[in-house]
């Protein structure tokens, strides 16, 4: 019986191709290449993020491992496309989540039961700039390192539940410029909360770099809703690193 024929088909793991195919044998003992559903990872086997995504697979699937695949395609090679699960958990979407992979658009299709959990999953991973989003990143948020004069105001985050006490925004700099924008700041290691709030009201230099936040999983937290059904990011604005008190 052709694996594709089964909506389920118990297998049992032989090798790992590469950070998204993996080798098996079927009930019946015959090999199979399955190329994980609804997921990219980088594709140079030389990519250290290529072989991170390989070896993670490799910890979560060794050799001999028993699992499930829903398999949702077969390709003309003869290889499958699957979704792979260890003890009803999904492989694939795991690797998401801990930014080995990220999510195939054009093939999501096949994952409709749970798209939307993949989609929360690269979210919150680029937001947390776990694995390949760490390194996409890396240049993009250096590039947004900033230095501004302004003045610097300390706001007390009111003990209710409001968006504000959600961002957790306390601290802004009220710009030295014709439109005075203002910008929120966050502590650092260099510089600390108690810093920040000894500046109130004080004309402040800043260096800063920009940080996107994270969002909680609406499943999990409450919380105020996008238009896109996410969680407002928390922890978002202006990482202060260096802070001097103009005269």
């Amino acid at each position: 019986m052709e694996l594709l024929e089964l909506i389920l088909v118990l297998a049992t793991v032989v090798g790992i191709a590469d950070g998204n195919t993996i080798l098996v044998k079927d009930d019946a003992g015959r090999p199979v290449t399955v190329k994980l559903a609804c997921i990219n990872t980088p594709k140079a086997s030389s990519d250290p993020l290529n072989l991170a995504a390989t070896k993670r697979l490799q910890q979560l699937l060794p050799s001999q491992s028993l699992v499930v695949i829903r398999s949702t395609e077969k390709l003309k090679n003869g290889r499958t496309i699957g979704e792979v699960f260890v003890n009803n958990r999904s492989i694939n979407l795991l690797l998401v989540q801990e930014g080995n992979a990220v999510i195939d658009r054009d093939s999501l299709y096949n994952c409709y039961e749970t798209k939307t959990q993949y989609l929360i999953a690269e979210a919150n991973a680029k937001n947390k700039r776990f694995g390949l989003w760490r390194q996409s990143n890396k240049n993009t948020h250096e590039s947004k390192t900033s230095t501004w004069q302004g003045k610097l105001i300390y706001e007390e985050i009111p003990p209710v539940m409001s968006t504000r006490a959600y961002e957790g925004n306390e601290f802004f700099l009220i710009t030295n410029s014709p439109k005075q924008n203002r910008l929120v700041l966050r502590p650092s290691v260099q510089v600390s909360h108690s810093q920040l709030q000894s500046f109130n009201n004080k004309e402040v230099e800043i260096t800063a770099v920009y940080v996107e936040g994270t969002r909680p999983s609406p499943t999990k937290t409450a919380c105020p809703i996008e238009f896109n059904g996410q969680c407002m990011p928390q922890d978002q604005g202006y990482q202060v690193l260096s802070i001097v008190q103009l005269k």
